[in-house]
């Protein structure tokens, strides 16, 4: 087990990508802290952990606080001794992705990140060392679908993981971050109630030919998280089918 005897947060967890990590993190030994604002999404990703027979446990703290975020590690702490792993997945509602809200954007996925990473900094220092597994987007690289705050904030949370990688290296705290493409999870629910064939319409543009999963995902935040990358630091994973790669069906 690639992750026997680790504690592991991962932020927005009740659902989608953040589920998926959670799961398979358990699924490889650690002990899982399942963070989410929602208390049925949170409660359900910890009862589909510890029927598998995995180790579990629901913090409702909303990131956007700093002080929710502080109290999110300090409660782990006190309850385990440590943190090692931090994913922070977290997004706002779909609704403030497509309606550009800016400050719901910046606050969960840019400030958040923020939040989390220097809470757990001091502890993961006094450990002689952890993994940060920051989940950003490939709109943060390219101009998607217009959606604006959305795109920045994950453009910042790239920004954010090269910088505090480079100041906290010397603490050999890894801090890494994933720029999935299109993963189909349920924040596509509200699109595709306006538009059933949005995800098949869209499939053409990924040279693999299809949209990712949240295990696609999950699979990198793994590797990531655990010691066979104990070199990589900085670096920013693109898990998107090809798509940032160009496009496969361009005319010659």
């Amino acid at each position: 087990m690639r992750l026997k005897n680790k504690i592991a947060i991962v932020t927005g967890a009740g659902r989608g990508i953040g589920r998926a990590i959670a799961i398979r993190f358990a699924q490889e030994g650690a002990t899982v802290i399942v963070d989410d604002v929602n208390d049925t999404l949170g409660t359900a990703t910890v009862a589909s952990i510890t029927a598998a027979g995995g180790t579990a446990t629901f913090i409702n703290a909303d990131v956007a606080d700093a002080d929710a975020a502080k109290r999110l590690i300090a409660e782990t702490l006190a309850a385990s001794g440590k943190v090692d792993i931090l994913v922070n997945n977290a997004i706002c509602s779909t609704a403030d992705v497509l309606n550009n809200n800016w400050e719901a954007n910046l606050a969960v996925a840019l400030r958040g990140t923020s939040h989390c990473t220097e809470a757990v900094i001091p502890s993961m220092q006094q450990a002689g060392g952890g993994s940060i597994v920051n989940i950003a987007s490939v709109n943060g690289l390219i101009g998607l679908q217009g959606i604006h705050a959305y795109a920045a904030a994950k453009g910042g949370v790239i920004a954010l993981t090269r910088s505090m990688a480079v100041a906290h290296g010397k603490d050999n705290i890894r801090i890494n971050c994933i720029c999935p493409g299109t993963i189909q999870t349920e924040v596509w629910e509200p699109m595709l109630e306006r538009n059933p064939k949005i995800l098949e319409e869209i499939t053409p543009w990924y040279p693999l030919g299809r949209i990712g999963q949240p295990i696609d995902i999950a699979n990198a935040a793994l590797f990531l998280a655990s010691d066979e990358a104990n070199f990589a630091t900085g670096a920013v994973f693109v898990i998107d089918g090809g798509l940032t790669a160009g496009n496969h069906q361009f005319p010659i």
